[in-house]
């Protein structure tokens, strides 16, 4: 086994402490979290976004970005690797033993939304809650919409003007991260499980771990 490297902290802080995300897309999640790291890092967090080349973005193969991370890297006690994935159409047992892996490691970190990170750029702009019972209902389904692509990504078109999956303005969402907490906060009615099985989005815990609230 080779041996571990330390990982470059933060010159001048003492105490900084490592977030390592990996994410199922190839640019949505790297595009809003390189934006919270340069607007919205807390000064004693080192943000870093691992990227990806490839579109096999299961989570098994996200977990295995981590944890080649972890193979080459000196990880401390208060680093966390976070693990950034959507409900999907994945099967459960595949979600299972992702969820089980990070529990098994205290750096580790499980992050679903459900049905997929847009809801969590949604949050930022309204509070679903005031959706009429058939926008929830197509909010958690997510259908395709022919050219449209899916709901969440019609509707975000709509809220934000400009959106696709790999280009969207990021400075739009940040000025309202903090009710994007409140909100997704509200939607996690059950916070011990594993992943919320109804509409809701954990990347509120990452989001309040980057700004070390």
């Amino acid at each position: 086994m080779r041996q571990r490297k330390d990982f470059q902290r933060i010159e001048g802080v003492k105490s900084s402490r490592l977030i390592v995300i990996a994410a199922e897309g190839r640019a949505t999640e790297n595009i809003y979290f390189e934006a919270m790291r340069q607007e919205l890092c807390a000064t004693n967090v080192q943000l870093v976004v691992l990227n990806r080349e490839d579109d096999n973005s299961n989570p098994a193969n996200v977990h295995r970005q981590i944890k080649d991370f972890m193979d080459e890297y000196n990880i401390l006690d208060d680093d966390q690797l976070w693990i950034v994935i959507d409900r999907d159409d994945w099967k459960e047992k595949m979600l299972a033993d992702i969820a089980q892996l990070c529990q098994q490691n205290t750096n580790l970190r499980f992050c679903m939304s459900n049905p997929c990170f847009e809801l969590w750029l949604i949050l930022h702009l309204e509070d679903i809650e005031d959706y009429s019972e058939e926008d929830k209902k197509n909010l958690f389904e997510n259908p395709r919409l022919s050219t449209h692509g899916t709901w969440t990504k019609y509707h975000l078109r709509k809220l934000m003007g400009h959106y696709q999956e790999s280009d969207y303005d990021p400075s739009i969402l940040l000025p309202h991260v903090e009710e994007a907490i409140c909100r997704a906060e509200k939607l996690d009615i059950n916070p011990k499980d594993r992943w919320p099985q109804t509409t809701g989005t954990r990347v509120y815990l990452l989001a309040k771990s980057i700004m070390d609230r």
